[in-house]
């Protein structure tokens, strides 16, 4: 039982230095070199080491999308305020995501370029999931704000959601093309201010409707 699981803890960390390898390759080369035999010399083992863990290259981006996926649905989840208004959590949501881009230098969203770029139809899947997830939990927040009366309901909540993961996305691929040269706080302060103001009930009604909605 012991060798049981130190093989699996082995297994693990093995898969995610191959992962952070891979991670590393495409922030310096781009997907399209990157290749087994980089990660192999980037870990520091052989190419059949490799295999012993990923059947091939869309395999080990198959991880990489689910890493990515886990991080932005638990980007929402964390951001949450469950004593504030659904505005106050929308906005807690883009600033976690923000501080998320600096801290991993852009590197989901590079994925998510890079795996459209390579054209794998099961990796297009996994990645049309992995939004669907996401624009479905931020559809979600926006349409608890109509019905406390914070947000209109006279807009289309799905075209909303894409428009706030789009505000996070372009950011992302702003900064990294300018080579990180420009804070991305700075920048997404009045692109949320545009959201806001676009989707929101404003003065007196929306402070009414949202007392009212109020446990």
């Amino acid at each position: 039982m012991p060798r049981t699981t130190s093989r699996r803890k082995s297994t693990s960390i093995r898969q995610e230095q191959i992962i952070e390898a891979a991670q590393k390759l495409i922030l310096k080369y781009g997907s399209e070199h990157v290749t087994i035999r980089r990660i192999a010399k980037e870990v520091g083992i052989s190419e059949g080491a490799i295999y012993r863990h990923f059947k091939s290259k869309s395999d080990i981006f198959c991880l990489l999308l689910d890493n990515v996926g886990e991080s932005l649905l638990a980007d929402i989840q964390q951001s949450i305020i469950p004593e504030g208004s659904i505005m106050e959590s929308l906005e807690s949501v883009l600033t976690t995501e923000i501080a998320n881009i600096a801290k991993r230098h852009g590197m989901s969203f590079q994925i998510i370029a890079e795996v459209i770029s390579l054209g794998d139809k099961r990796l297009n899947r996994q990645l049309s999931d992995i939004m669907s997830k996401y624009l479905n939990r931020v559809e979600s927040l926006l349409e608890s704000g109509v019905q406390t009366g914070e947000i209109r309901g006279d807009i289309d909540l799905e075209a909303a959601a894409m428009l706030f993961f789009g505000m996070v996305e372009s950011l992302s691929n702003y900064w990294t093309l300018s080579n990180y040269k420009f804070s991305l706080e700075d920048k997404a302060r009045p692109m949320w201010a545009i959201f806001r103001k676009a989707i929101t009930v404003v003065g007196e009604k929306a402070t009414v409707k949202a007392n009212s909605a109020a446990p």
